[in-house]
């Protein structure tokens, strides 16, 4: 469904910079949870087509796609660095990288923005779950194209997962009662990443992430197109024809 999505928007502290393939690089992102909190380490791809140089240490402002980690995850772990696929929480594609100075204050929670389908609600908690599908490169599902050879590969579900809480506020509250959406229905929300733990089960693959909710739009089912829907009546003429600016018509040249 192309309308589930997780985006992160964060300060980190890269590392372990290394190649991937062609031009793409995987750093390890530190991204800050709070005082006394552990921090979320992440793989983090980057195709590199400006071929910037990277310092054994950076800091940067990132907008990244995200998901949970899964077993089997392309990260190209490098063993002299002690890093196990298991330190990893989440893996993602970066899609905007800015450098920032090495004396910036990067301890703040990162900021999500996510659409998904709600898998559960509580009532007497006033929470509920989300499992956002979002596709990143470090979870794609690939066979062996090369040899055609039968082989045992992981099949990833590449799922942001993430537990919302309604906060106390009476912007969220009709009759004195919290606005919790239903199962089954999409939202989408934008929240701070405060936290993480395990959901009802040892798995580490059922791993949460932790959100007080800032925004969110109730969307409700999932549309499903029909084949018998009238199509819509083709625009006539240029809406930009009723406009006055032409972009194709000369300009004069600015004055001093």
């Amino acid at each position: 469904m192309s309308n589930l999505s997780a985006t992160i928007t964060a300060l980190a502290a890269f590392e372990n910079g290394r190649c991937a393939d062609g031009n793409a690089l995987i750093f390890d992102a530190q991204i800050y949870l709070g005082d006394g909190k552990p921090p979320l380490l992440a793989a983090l791809c980057y195709f590199n087509k400006e071929l910037r140089v990277f310092d054994d240490i950076g800091f940067f402002l990132i907008i990244a796609r995200v998901a949970k980690i899964e077993l089997g995850a392309h990260i190209a772990l490098q063993p002299a660095t002690g890093m196990l696929e298991n330190d990893y929480d989440l893996v993602g594609d970066i899609m905007i990288l800015i450098p920032l100075p090495d004396n910036f204050n990067i301890a703040y929670c990162p900021y999500i923005d996510i659409c998904g389908m709600v898998a559960s609600v509580d009532d007497l908690t006033s929470m509920f779950t989300i499992d956002a599908h979002q596709y990143v490169t470090a979870l794609k599902n690939n066979g062996n194209h090369a040899t055609h050879e039968p082989v045992m590969l992981p099949t990833f579900h590449s799922i942001m997962p993430v537990e919302c809480k309604i906060p106390d506020t009476p912007r969220w509250t009709q009759s004195g009662k919290k606005i919790l959406p239903a199962c089954n229905h999409i939202v989408s929300i934008t929240s701070f990443i405060t936290d993480q733990k395990p959901h009802g089960s040892q798995s580490a693959t059922m791993e949460r992430f932790c959100v007080e909710i800032k925004s969110i739009v109730y969307l409700g089912h999932p549309m499903v197109s029909s084949s018998t829907s009238t199509p819509a009546s083709p625009t006539v003429g240029n809406p930009w024809q009723k406009m006055k600016f032409d972009f194709s018509a000369p300009r004069a040249a600015s004055k001093p």
